[in-house]
């Protein structure tokens, strides 16, 4: 079966390849979106919804825990040993009626002027043993009974109380409330009643209500229900039988719960229906597959749009290479209309140029390496000629006994055997001394002056390799620029470190000037006339040639005192 399919794929041509690729391209993706993206998107929306409704319920949790924890904080003022406890135990030990009224009076107003700097509470009051309220802020409700209030909750010997409606008679809304027991020492006790608005919590609950149609309830730490907002089916005072199983989330009765836990003990439980639920899971699962029929679709069009838009370009670009196998290259195929392919013709097209002029070049160049041949052939032939003369000359000087014209000749033979031969740019230290004191010789002939060369190197270091004819130009410029009647040159080499071989030029001469100096040095071959300034650039771009920036030489002088030309040559 694989061979079948092998050999059926190897006989299509390339249209029907681009258009079977392309498609399964376009399909494979649909369908593989299809089966595998239903568990990844249904996971996705539950982890969304699920954090989405664990955030609401976490915020509304949080919002009523600080009110909660605001009305614990105000209670410390109301508790002994505070300024407030204090003054109701000198009430009840004192039977002074004028010191009665006055603590009475000082009593009530520091309860007002407390509850009335603290936003958070609401109606605030002392309630005597007998359920009597002694103190408060503000009216109270006649049938005021702390058993009939919904406890959610006890902590730190504070009772929580669930949302319930106002015991101020004037203030019909819900409110939250704590009651705490204020023990006054060697006398009675009494309860602290606080209560604070439930609107800011109440405004988030129907805030979430509407956003995803959620119900709140609110549970003592028993499970049972002090207060709900789906009463219908779950009754106030009914048990929520699902906190037993100890689970944040789950199902039932049609709705799906999530549920919060306070520090004080109490829960908050956030029940969405089932269809609200599963609502958006529908949408979002309905619009991928749209999504995805519509890519499938949409990676059909443009299969066959490739299929127009490589093929017929793919066909020029054989006509084009079937052009240069057949050396047509004034042939040009019609531009496509695409920038990349219409670049790469005109890459073809300056190719074929190009191959065109390489042709030419390289028939051009064999006919000059020909011509070349022949030339070469002859000036091979007169430097040989040159030396033997030379030779013939020098044994004629020996057996006439002419023994300056023999020194004369015989050095002269040897520099210009040294400067012509064939063995490339590269030579030696030994080798550069002894084609210079060859030159020095042949220049003593000419200027009466005294030469000296002194090695104070090991001979493996004067095998170091060095350019060739970079040690001449510089004796060539001591020469040339004034030595004494009686001048002398010095020639020391010597190893600086364990890297650089050091070659100092010393001469006794008139010295030079700062702007001859810069002038020898200069670069610029046009400007610079003068033979040595052309010889010291040699040696300039032979060192920066060879060695780059490892070598280079320096020239010191002085007028009147003589020039020292310094050459540092790293050894390896």
């Amino acid at each position: 079966m694989l061979q079948k399919f092998t050999n059926f794929y190897k006989n299509l041509t390339l249209r029907k390849r681009i258009v079977y690729l392309f498609t399964l391209a376009a399909f494979i993706p649909f369908f593989c979106a299809v089966i595998l993206s239903y568990n990844a998107i249904y996971t996705i929306l539950e982890n969304k919804l699920e954090d989405g409704a664990f955030s609401h319920l976490k915020h509304t949790e949080l919002s009523l825990s600080n009110t909660m924890n605001d009305l614990a904080q105000i209670s410390h003022q109301f508790v002994y040993p505070s300024s407030l406890a204090l003054k109701l135990k000198d009430l009840q030990e004192t039977d002074d009626p004028a010191e009665l009224t006055s603590l009475n009076e000082a009593i009530q107003t520091e309860l007002d002027y407390i509850s009335y700097t603290n936003s958070t509470a609401g109606l605030t009051m002392y309630v005597d043993n007998g359920g009597r309220p002694v103190f408060r802020n503000m009216p109270v409700r006649q049938d005021f009974s702390f058993d009939e209030l919904p406890v959610i909750g006890k902590y730190s010997g504070i009772t929580y109380y669930g949302p319930h409606i106002s015991n101020n008679p004037l203030n019909t809304r819900y409110v939250v409330s704590i009651s705490k027991e204020v023990n006054i020492p060697d006398n009675d006790s009494v309860q602290l009643y606080i209560e604070s608005s439930f609107s800011l919590t109440q405004n988030m609950l129907k805030a979430n209500q509407q956003v995803n149609n959620s119900f709140f309830l609110l549970l003592d730490g028993d499970g049972r229900i002090a207060y709900s907002e789906l009463n219908s089916l779950f009754a106030v005072d009914d048990y929520f039988d699902e906190i037993v199983t100890g689970d944040i989330s789950g199902s039932i009765g049609g709705y799906y719960w999530f549920r919060t836990e306070s520090d004080q003990g109490w829960s908050m439980v956030s029940l969405i229906s089932s269809g609200e639920y599963n609502e958006e899971k529908t949408i979002w699962i309905t619009q991928m597959l749209i999504l995805a029929v519509i890519f499938g679709m949409f990676s059909l069009a443009i299969a066959f749009l490739l299929r127009k838009m490589v093929y017929k370009p793919i066909r020029q670009f054989d006509s084009e290479i079937q052009a240069i196998t057949t050396n047509n290259f004034q042939f040009k195929s019609e531009p496509t209309n695409i920038p990349e392919f219409d670049e790469f013709l005109d890459q073809l097209q300056h190719m074929k140029k190009r191959i065109a002029e390489l042709i030419e070049e390289v028939e051009l160049k064999e006919k000059k390496r020909a011509d070349l041949e022949i030339e070469k052939l002859m000036y091979q032939i007169n430097p040989h000629f040159l030396m033997n003369t030379l030779d013939t000359v020098h044994w004629l000087a020996l057996i006439n006994k002419q023994t300056d014209i023999d020194q004369l000749v015989s050095s002269l033979n040897k520099l210009l055997y040294y400067n012509l031969k064939k063995s490339g740019k590269v030579s030696t230290i030994e080798e550069e001394i002894d084609s210079l004191v060859q030159y020095c010789k042949i220049q003593e002939f000419r200027h009466n002056f005294s030469f000296n060369i002194v090695k104070k190197v090991e001979e493996e270091s004067l095998k170091t390799p060095v350019p060739r004819f970079i040690l001449q130009p510089l004796v060539e410029n001591a020469i040339y620029h004034g030595l004494a009647e009686e001048g002398h040159i010095e020639v020391i080499v010597e190893k600086k470190d364990e890297n650089t071989i050091l070659i100092s030029i010393h001469d006794n001469g008139s010295g030079l000037s700062g702007e001859e100096i810069e002038n020898i040095l200069s670069t610029d071959i046009k400007n610079n006339k003068e033979v040595i300034g052309i010889g010291m650039n040699y040696v300039k771009r032979m060192l920066e040639s060879h060695y780059e920036n490892r070598a280079y030489f320096t020239i010191k002088s002085e007028k009147g005192k003589g020039t020292t030309v310094e050459l540092h040559l790293p050894i390896n």
